[in-house]
């Protein structure tokens, strides 16, 4: 068909060229390349302008209307010398047709600006093949729609729920066969103070207090007295804030406690109570550094039975372990 093609635009410009010598305006023609076609195939166009020497054809641009032929793109575009007068261009067009039937090429303008002057091809038709069986007596009906296989991820994804939710059940029936012994330590918030602690504070606190006063001296000796009897019934457990100076020496020595006090601790420990007792009750007024020195020998007491404290804690330790 290419062939044939060819020589029949060859015969066509073969025929203009025997015109050249009777040339009175210009001359343009169209060539389709194929003489039938289905639709969508693809196909060329070719545009020839036989013109004088001094002229430039301007062909139909990619955006111009081509009756039932659709242009893709240009393929060529060219121009050659018949003789010292006359010249021959041409464009190629690759183009398509998505009629029915029949596909009609419009007449196509070809302008000459230098001239001021436009030629006209001439309309071409070009056969359409149809795609529809020859054999065919009417319209199909519908084909039955195709079937497509289940995809399997929303059965991957029930297995998945049914795992997690069986998962569950179990954990929560194992938690309810074996509940969870919690072990809630007191805090050291809600633990009780260390008893030797918070006497050596309120001692300390003591060292700056004024005795220069009857009100003043009074206030020392009963806040010492009460630290003292505090930390006593505290640490060793003996009710010393209800006891007599006397009853309170009295449990010290007695066999169940004799073992946690060290020895000498009942007496200066009745020393310094019979002194605050004294200031209480009977007016009298010490020195300040009589003061000074029943406070430095509170101070003693606390520590010296709290080394006791400590070494009967770890040889009871010791012995649970062995």
């Amino acid at each position: 068909m290419s062939r044939l093609y060819l020589c029949a635009t060859l015969a066509a410009v073969a025929t203009l060229f025997a015109e050249v010598d009777t040339l009175q305006a210009q001359r343009v023609e169209a060539f389709i390349s194929e003489d039938s076609i289905h639709v969508g195939d693809r196909f060329t166009l070719t545009l020839v302008a036989m013109h004088g020497f001094d002229e430039m054809p301007s062909f139909p641009s990619m955006d111009s209307t081509f009756g039932d032929i659709t242009p893709i793109r240009l393929l060529s575009a060219g121009t050659r010398l018949l003789d010292s007068d006359v010249r021959l261009d041409s464009a190629v067009y690759e183009v398509t047709t998505f009629a029915l039937d029949t596909a009609r090429l419009t007449p196509l303008v070809i302008r000459f600006p230098d001239s001021d002057v436009t030629a006209t091809t001439p309309a071409r038709e070009l056969l359409v093949i149809s795609v529809v069986p020859q054999d065919a007596e009417d319209i199909q009906g519908m084909a039955p729609p195709v079937g497509f296989g289940r995809p399997p991820w929303p059965f991957v994804l029930l297995g998945f729920a049914v795992l997690i939710a069986g998962a569950l059940i179990w954990y929560m029936i194992w938690r309810h066969n074996n509940p969870k012994t919690l072990h809630i330590g007191e805090s050291e918030e809600n633990a009780p103070p260390d008893p030797a602690t918070v006497a050596l504070e309120r001692l300390r606190a003591l060292e700056n207090a004024p005795l220069a006063e009857r009100a003043q001296v009074e206030a020392f000796y009963v806040d010492l007295s009460d630290i003292l009897r505090t930390y006593v019934e505290d640490r060793l457990h003996i009710p010393a804030l209800e006891c007599t100076t006397r009853e309170l020496v009295h449990a010290l020595v007695h066999p169940s406690v004799q073992h946690q006090v060290p020895s000498g601790i009942p007496g200066q420990l009745e020393q310094a109570l019979s002194l605050a007792d004294l200031v209480k009750f009977a007016d009298v007024t010490p020195a300040v550094n009589e003061g000074r020195s029943v406070l430095k020998e509170a101070i003693e007491i606390v520590n010296r039975v709290e080394v006791k404290f400590d070494q009967r804690a770890a040889g009871e330790d010791l012995f649970k372990v062995s």
